[in-house]
């Protein structure tokens, strides 16, 4: 998925009024029913914004596919054995990687 904020147009920093807001405005130029893959594709960028957890999942973890693709190495990696979960140590430094890149600490944002 494309990032959210850019598909709807909306700041990172945007409430959920103005996310809403937003939202129905581009759902009433670009109905369901004329513009079937438009309507898709904002709809899913609305679900990932329409609340404020979501959105901070979403800067952190949504729009870094490199966080994401590191997770998924680390939890699918074929010289481990297979685990259900990942240690709390990785959890957190990806996380606190995420949160960085997010807020713009490491100069990449």
């Amino acid at each position: 998925m494309n990032d959210p904020f850019s598909t709807l147009g909306v700041d990172e920093d945007a409430d959920d009024d103005q996310i809403k807001q937003r939202y129905l405005s581009l759902v009433r130029l670009f109905p369901p029913d004329r513009e079937p893959e438009r309507f898709q594709a904002y709809r899913a960028a609305y679900e990932a914004l329409s609340d404020q957890r979501k959105r901070l999942e979403t800067k952190v973890l949504g729009t870094r596919d490199s966080v994401l693709g590191r997770i998924k190495s680390h939890l699918l990696a074929p010289s481990k054995p297979v685990c259900a979960r990942a240690s709390k140590t990785t959890v957190t430094a990806l996380l606190i990687d995420g949160i960085d890149r997010a807020c713009g600490q490491d100069g990449t944002a």
